[in-house]
């Protein structure tokens, strides 16, 4: 059973959706990120750290403008496609 530290609230806007595999917690796109959308998620077991990683703390404050896509080296920051 795969268990994840995020949910679908914390993971999209309407622009970008986090792929959370691919997030190596550089933190590059919580530094790019002109309206604070993007914020660090830790988890701790006890006083062990034993993951990290991003989330989206403020969706509607997302003005699409990519530039944490733009930062990101890792491909963990997807655009969402509005084609339907």
């Amino acid at each position: 059973m795969e268990t994840s530290l995020t949910n679908q609230e914390n993971t999209c806007t309407a622009f970008i959706r986090l792929d959370s595999y691919n997030c190596t917690a550089c933190w590059e796109c919580t530094e790019a990120c002109p309206n604070d959308v993007i914020d660090k998620s830790f988890l701790f077991i006890g006083n062990t750290l034993v993951h990290e990683q991003v989330i989206i703390s403020d969706p509607e404050k997302c003005a699409g403008c990519l530039k944490c896509k733009q930062a990101c080296e890792f491909g963990a920051i997807n655009i969402i496609s509005n084609n339907t």
